[in-house]
């Protein structure tokens, strides 16, 4: 026996004593993790603390074993078509939550333009925004409304098939849209330039499964939930392909709570078209799945202090993912082609209290509804801006890229917990904690500070699958 499988073996067992089998425990972890709403009403204090603790001793040796291994060959890939911004693509879109009896009823969402004027209201929920910014979407009963992002008109109403609990997608090109629902579990391909359903089927779906459309005729769509079922398309009907069996991803599919939930897809289909790559928040683990051959490829981790800190953002060409930790500063680049753990830093001190961080392992504030979106990329890919959250670093760290230098702080001692650049490069938008938003230029400069409507939760970013 080597000496890694020494290793191995003596930690299985010696957490096998206290915790059951260890392939088994992120399995019932994750459960645990899933919100109950699909935003943040309310803040569950404890709920995951027994198993958190648990939790982080596993992605830790789970961690320092993946860094002993070989890496593997990696992805090949072509050049990503670049996505052209809309009309309307400058412009912030934030979600105010409403709410009856502590139960989500929908959002206020609240268009706000580079200048700091309001320029529309929508109310609606379970919402995306096109790939090139310049339409929102929103499911209501039996339709999918379709909104201008450039002041909020609503530009038209497709009827969909009655869904409960719907999980919505957009393709890459913003040219389809899919939804998978439960009660009955079906599955509907819209064509969004046509601006009808073509194609429908009611078949046992995964729990939780979102649908991925692939091609650009939507040749394929899987439905990936803790498995995953492909369908190939023929321009008018449904054929299931294959369905995995088993646990396929470490989160039981590809969101934890609703499609932004993480502050963004926690997901991206490579540039290769086969390759899936998904980030999965409750354990830190990035898995790549081939969606052809239908089997996991390769899986990689990083070390969190929380559950709830790290916010996903993929690079514009899809080739790199930056996880940052907003609680602790920490920041870790992600290869993608590679799948490698290409750099981990510190952005900035964790806060006063070195210890601070213990807290969280013994009462976790598991926000019921998402991750702050603490994150944000230029479109030129030169600069990540960073927030503090959580009792973590405050204002914005402007990291230059790729050397992850620090070149600068804005609003050293504001409470922030969003934030997002526009579609230019030429505005920072910043969700402040009080139900503000605080709008920037690309040089640091204020434009205007605005109060929102109450329960401010983030902005809806483009949808990039």
């Amino acid at each position: 026996m080597n000496p890694e499988d020494a290793l191995r073996s003596e930690i299985h067992t010696a957490l096998d004593s206290v915790a059951g089998p260890t392939p088994d425990l992120m399995g019932g972890i994750a459960p645990r993790l899933r919100p109950v709403s699909r935003r943040r009403p309310l803040v569950a204090i404890g709920q995951v603390a027994a198993v958190l603790g648990i939790a982080l001793v596993v992605a830790a040796v789970a961690f320092s074993l993946h860094r002993s291994r070989v890496a593997p060959p990696g992805v090949t890939t072509a050049p990503t078509t670049p996505i052209v911004a809309g009309p309307g693509a400058n412009n912030a879109w934030i979600t105010s939550q409403q709410s009856s009896n502590n139960a989500y009823t929908g959002d206020i969402v609240t268009g706000i333009d580079p200048t700091g004027h309001v320029v529309g209201t929508i109310n609606a929920r379970d919402e995306l925004r096109s790939p090139d910014g310049s339409l929102l979407y929103a499911l209501v009963d039996r339709g999918l409304d379709v909104y201008s992002a450039v002041d909020g008109h609503k530009e038209q109403t497709i009827p969909l098939l009655p869904v409960s609990f719907g999980l919505p997608m957009l393709s890459a090109d913003g040219h389809y849209f899919a939804v998978a629902g439960s009660s009955p579990s079906s599955l509907q391909l819209v064509d969004l330039v046509a601006g009808r359903v073509v194609a429908s089927t009611n078949v046992g779906l995964p729990a939780f499964g979102v649908p991925v459309i692939i091609g650009e005729q939507a040749q394929h769509v899987y439905v990936v939930g803790p498995t995953i079922a492909k369908f190939a398309f023929d321009g008018t009907t449904f054929r299931l392909e294959q369905h995995t069996t088993g646990h396929t991803l470490a989160c039981d599919g590809l969101v934890v709570g609703g499609i932004n939930s993480a502050g963004g897809l926690p997901f991206r289909v490579l540039a290769d078209g086969r390759t899936l790559v998904a980030f999965c928040p409750s354990d830190g683990r990035i898995t790549w799945f081939d969606l052809v051959a239908m089997t996991l490829v390769h899986e990689a981790q990083i070390g969190q202090r929380n559950p709830f800190w790290v916010s996903p953002v993929f690079s514009s060409d899809g080739n790199s993912l930056y996880l940052y930790e907003g609680g602790t500063g920490e920041l870790h680049v992600i290869d993608l082609l590679h799948q490698t753990v290409a750099k981990s830093t510190k952005v900035a001190s964790a806060g006063a209290n070195p210890l601070a961080w213990l807290g969280s392992l013994l009462v976790t504030d598991a926000y019921a509804g998402g991750i702050d979106r603490t994150a944000a990329l230029s479109p030129d890919g030169n600069w990540v801006y960073a927030i503090g959250d959580f009792g973590g670093p405050s204002g914005v760290s402007l990291v230059h890229l790729p050397d992850l230098a620090v070149k600068g702080r804005w609003l050293p001692g504001a409470s922030l917990n969003s934030v997002w650049a526009s579609a230019d490069g030429r505005t920072i938008y910043l969700l402040e904690n009080g139900d503000h938003v605080r709008v920037l230029r690309s040089d640091g400069s204020e434009v205007v500070k605005l109060t929102l409507p109450s329960n401010s939760f983030g902005f809806i970013v483009p949808t990039i699958p």
